[in-house]
């Protein structure tokens, strides 16, 4: 269930060429469409701790005798959400990055060691991202204007970032809460994301839609 959840369930993976296509997108658009010095940085480190978390888990795959160097799809379909602009990136940040926050609490009390020992590194990391996300949200809303197209793109990110979670009837999520791979359901952690993201997104002056509309995996 390990292997299954590291391999085919998790995105990060220096072995996979798709996470490599999806991380070039992200370290394109964050240097094309930054509006200053400042934001470029962010964006570089940002990628910086996303090849590392790649190594990262390529490194666990090989403890456990798997080979991580496989061309796997990458089934979360926010990740193949086109970033056409810095809205659609500071979404990305605030929002997917996020769930990666809840994967790294997740897997601090594995029985597994190795993994237990970075959890606490992917958890920071991804706290930075979200963090960074919501600061260039709060450049973009501080015009009129900007505010207006935030709240206009939230419609597309709010529903993928609940359905980044899986479905709420998955059959392996309760296994990998038997065996302490994970401590909570796809569900109770969707909700524990909806009730920590719902008043972070209402600082910027936005409102979410509702939490069922125009999503693929309830």
């Amino acid at each position: 269930m390990l292997v299954k959840l590291l391999l085919n369930e998790h995105l990060e993976n220096n072995g996979n060429p798709e996470y490599r296509k999806i991380l070039a997108n992200i370290a394109n658009a964050g240097l094309r469409f930054a509006p200053h010095g400042r934001a470029m940085e962010i964006e570089a480190e940002i990628v910086r701790q996303e090849v590392a978390h790649g190594q990262i888990v390529a490194d666990l795959l090989q403890g456990l005798g798997v080979d991580p160097n496989q061309d796997l799809p990458i089934k979360q379909y926010a990740f193949h959400i086109p970033l056409e602009d810095w809205i659609d990136l500071a979404w990305f940040h605030a929002l997917i990055d996020r769930v990666g926050l809840y994967v790294g609490v997740e897997w601090t009390g594995s029985p597994y060691e190795p993994l237990a020992q970075v959890s606490p590194q992917l958890e920071a990391d991804e706290e930075f991202h979200t963090k960074a996300g919501f600061r260039h949200l709060a450049e973009i809303c501080a015009t009129p204007q900007g505010k207006a197209a935030a709240q206009e793109r939230l419609k597309k990110w709010w529903p993928a970032a609940l359905d980044m979670f899986g479905r709420s009837s998955s059959r392996n999520a309760p296994v990998y809460v038997k065996w302490g791979i994970k401590m909570h359901t796809n569900e109770e952690l969707r909700q524990r994301y909806i009730a920590e993201a719902v008043p972070e997104i209402a600082k910027l002056g936005l409102e979410v839609p509702d939490h069922l509309a125009n999503r693929r995996f309830v």
